[in-house]
């Protein structure tokens, strides 16, 4: 399914008035924040040197370690498709074999990336409620695959997505948990970050502990989904995989010629906290979403609210009252009875667009006269 943008349109209702549109379909649909776009702007001036030895990127290995608390080694690039697959492309030959949830990102929407940065690795897929590995399972796996048999693709890396494709995210001793596992056998641990920041809001932890000191090799650093236009990174905290990156970064045709407008990104990301206020602000916008749909009867949350996401079963009514406010929610398949909706929210919705999901969701509940409710996943609120 293609999502429609995430942008305010003008759509006739009945009557032939027009209401303006909106559509909570993606984060990635949100605009550069203004942050960013001034250091884009500010950045564009005189000559630079070319191929990443400018001084804004020069300027990225402090910054991240810094924020890092330890010493990291950054490379941008312009998509989360490729970090990933450059990311398990430096810890998996072609002849190895990654262990991530069966519905992750990596597996299901990228098409192939990390198999191709390897030269021909593959996936052991594994099972998880709201899409997180367990240790049990992990454990399992790598018992039933047979460490070092030749026979077998080598078991070379685990793959965590935080937070997962359903909005879960692990808390930092489930991830130390399932990273000493992994390296207990010889295995790398890669944590896909696509919205990283927004799992730091939710735990309210720092960026070291969600990642090193939880035994994470490497890490795919999303920002688009948080405010820049397009600079991702892949970030080591291991000089060897670091070593490995530079040259697969070159090859890949990742390092960019004018290197500096992805890097002031990165930076700008960084200053004044702003990766911090853009993902508590989109990780609010979700709770009162979340609160407004409690309020609603024959509503079903699939996952858990903890960051950015929701993933609800609406009944037929409730989604019809909603277009006819101008709100378009993108169709997600989440089984059960009515319509399962995927909803994203980010830095950007304004008040005015996540009021009138407010008040089309009390309508609905002063219509069927039902009081506030919290909706627990997999739970269908009576009539």
């Amino acid at each position: 399914m293609t999502p429609q943008p995430n942008t305010a349109a003008a759509s006739l209702q009945p009557g032939g008035s027009k209401i303006a549109t909106y559509h909570f379909n993606s984060d990635n649909g949100a605009p550069v924040c203004d942050q960013v776009m001034s250091a884009l702007m500010s950045c564009n001036q005189g000559t630079e040197t070319a191929y990443g030895a400018d001084r804004f990127t020069m300027n990225l290995a402090p910054a991240y370690s810094d924020y890092f608390e330890r010493e990291a080694f950054v490379f941008p690039v312009p998509t989360g498709t490729a970090g990933n697959g450059l990311a398990l492309g430096a810890v998996t030959p072609p002849y190895g074999t990654i262990f991530c949830h069966e519905s992750a990102h990596i597996v299901t929407t990228e098409g192939g990336a990390p198999e191709f940065y390897s030269g021909g690795c593959r996936m052991t897929l594994l099972p998880g409620e709201h899409n997180k590995i367990t240790p049990t399972d992990l454990d399992k796996a790598l018992r039933k695959h047979g460490i070092g048999n030749v026979h077998h693709m080598a078991a070379s890396a685990i793959s965590l997505t935080q937070a997962t494709e359903a909005g879960a995210v692990y808390r930092v001793e489930e991830l130390k948990e399932l990273s000493e596992l992994a390296h207990r056998e010889g295995l790398k641990v890669h944590l896909d970050g696509a919205r990283f920041s927004n799992a730091i809001v939710h735990l309210g932890v720092t960026p070291a502990e969600m990642t090193w000191k939880a035994g994470i090799d490497i890490l795919t650093f999303g920002t688009t989904k948080n405010g820049t236009m397009n600079a991702e990174a892949v970030i080591a905290f291991d000089p060897e995989i670091a070593r490995v990156l530079g040259f697969l970064h070159k090859r890949a045709g990742h390092l960019f010629s004018k290197m500096r407008y992805m890097s002031v990104q990165l930076l700008s990301y960084l200053e004044n906290d702003l990766w911090y206020a853009n993902a508590l602000q989109a990780n609010q916008n979700a709770v009162r979403i979340a609160s407004a749909l409690a309020q609603c009867s024959d509503v079903v949350l699939a996952h858990p609210v903890q960051i950015n996401e929701i993933f609800a079963v609406l009944p037929p009514r409730l989604s019809i009252a909603l277009r006819e406010k101008g709100i378009h929610l993108r169709p997600w398949n989440l089984g059960g009875n009515g319509e399962g909706f995927r909803l994203v929210m980010s830095y950007s919705d304004s008040p005015e667009h996540i009021q009138r999901f407010e008040d089309a969701c009390r309508e609905d509940a002063a219509a069927r006269n039902v009081g506030p409710q919290f909706v627990t996943p997999g739970t269908v609120r009576p009539d």
